[in-house]
C-alpha cells in the first residue's frame, strides 16, 4: 500500500504532530509497506539526513515505525488500526518545518465530502466567497511553495506562481457544479447574447453547461492554431455573422488568449459584449477586455479566495503559504527576487 492510495477524513496539525484519520479498507500486512512509502517521501522531500526506517514496535493496535536520520534524534509514524476500515496515522516530527511539510504532503489526499450546507454555516460571507470555499474544498485552488513540487507557470509559461486555479475537476463533484452551473446561468441570464463560445480546455465543459441551462447554441475556440488547416473557432463563419457571442472560459490572468479569440469573432462579423469566468485572479485579465469595450463577469476571485470569512478548515493553508501567495499578487517581481526566480515583464 502507497499513501497515495489512502484517502483522509480528516487532517490536524498541532505543533510538530501531524494527525489523520482514513476509512480505507487495507489488510495488516500493508503497514510495512505504507511505512515504508511515508518514509521515502519523508526521505525524498523533506529531510535528506533520514537514513533508514526502523523496526515496528507493536503495542496491541497501536504500530510504531522510527524513521532513524544521520546524527539527529527520529522521526516516528504511528498506526492506530481501530478496524480493517479505519485507521489512524500520526507523525512526529522534530520540527515545525517538517510538520508543516507532512501536513501539505497528507492534505493531498483529503476526502471531499459534498456539504453546502456546512460551507454556508461556516463561511459567514458573499457569493463569490461560497464559490471560492468549494473550489478549496475540491482542491480546484492549488498551493505550492516550490519545496514539496514544482511551482506553478503563468504569464505565457515564462514566469512563476504559487497558487494555480484547476477547476476541471468540478465535474466530479456534481453536487458542488451543479450549484456553480447554476449561479452562471442565473448571472448571465442578465445579459444579451445569442450563443456560447467556450475555450479549451478548461471552458469547454463549463460553457457547454451553461448552454444547456440557458438553451443557447455553443461551439469552442483553440487557444492556438495546432495545424495549417484548422481554425481557432470550431463553427462556420456564416453561423455567428451579426450574432451577439458571449464568451466562457474557466479562469482569467491576463486576458490575452481571450483578447485574441475576441478579435477573431469580430472578423467574422460575430459580436463580443461580454465574458465570464469563475475565477478572475485580478492580474490585469479585466483591463485587457476593458480596453476592447468588454465585460468581464465572473463568479469569484483571488479577494475572495485569500478572504478571512473562510476558515482554514476549508482552505488547508497554512499560514507560510497564506503569507506567501499574498506576497506573490501584492507585488510578483518582488515575489520571485525573493525567491531567486527570474522574471519577465510582459506586454501584449
Amino acid at each position: 500500500m502507497r499513501l497515495a492510495q489512502l484517502s483522509f477524513d480528516s487532517i490536524e496539525i498541532d505543533g510538530t504532530i501531524i494527525k489523520a484519520l482514513s476509512h480505507t479498507t487495507f489488510e495488516l500486512n500493508e503497514l510495512d509497506s505504507l511505512a515504508n512509502d511515508i518514509f521515502e517521501q519523508y526521505r525524498d522531500k523533506i529531510n535528506r539526513n533520514a537514513n533508514k526506517l526502523g523496526i515496528c514496535d507493536r503495542e496491541a493496535n497501536a504500530y510504531t515505525y522510527p524513521i532513524v536520520c544521520k546524527g539527529d534524534k527520529p522521526t516516528f509514524i504511528y498506526f492506530v488500526v481501530y478496524s480493517l476500515e479505519t485507521i489512524g496515522i500520526s507523525v512526529k516530527s522534530k520540527s515545525k518545518d517538517e510538520a508543516d511539510k507532512l501536513y501539505r504532503i497528507f492534505r493531498e489526499l483529503r476526502s471531499v465530502n459534498e456539504d453546502i450546507e456546512y460551507i454556508r454555516e461556516h463561511v459567514k460571507g458573499t457569493l463569490d466567497e461560497i464559490v471560492a470555499s468549494l473550489l478549496w474544498q475540491i482542491g480546484g485552488i492549488k498551493v505550492s511553495l516550490g519545496d514539496l513540487s514544482p511551482l506553478f507557470r503563468v504569464d505565457e509559461r515564462l514566469n512563476y506562481s504559487p497558487i494555480y486555479i484547476d477547476v476541471k475537476c468540478l465535474s466530479r463533484y456534481p453536487m458542488y457544479n451543479d450549484f456553480i452551473i447554476g449561479e452562471a446561468a442565473a448571472l448571465v441570464g442578465k445579459l444579451d447574447f445569442d450563443m456560447i463560445c467556450s475555450i479549451e480546455a478548461g471552458g469547454i465543459p463549463f460553457g457547454t453547461m451553461i448552454g444547456d441551462k440557458t438553451n443557447k447554441r455553443s461551439f469552442f475556440a483553440r487557444r492556438e492554431k495546432r495545424y495549417p488547416e484548422a481554425s481557432l473557432l470550431e463553427i462556420k463563419e456564416n453561423e455567428i455573422y451579426k450574432k451577439k457571442v458571449l464568451l466562457v472560459d474557466d479562469t482569467i490572468v491576463k486576458g490575452w488568449t481571450k483578447h485574441r479569440i475576441i478579435h477573431e469573432i469580430r472578423e467574422r462579423g460575430g459580436i463580443v459584449n461580454d465574458c465570464l469566468v469563475i475565477f478572475d485572479r485580478q492580474q490585469g485579465g479585466k483591463e485587457t477586455l476593458s480596453s476592447v469595450g468588454v465585460k468581464l463577469h465572473y463568479l469569484t476571485n483571488r479577494k475572495a479566495a485569500l478572504s478571512k470569512a473562510i476558515p482554514r478548515s476549508i482552505t488547508y493553508l497554512t499560514d507560510k503559504e497564506y503569507t506567501k501567495v499574498v506576497d506573490y499578487f501584492t507585488a510578483p517581481k518582488r515575489w520571485h527576487k525573493n525567491m531567486n526566480l527570474p522574471y519577465q515583464e510582459l506586454k501584449k
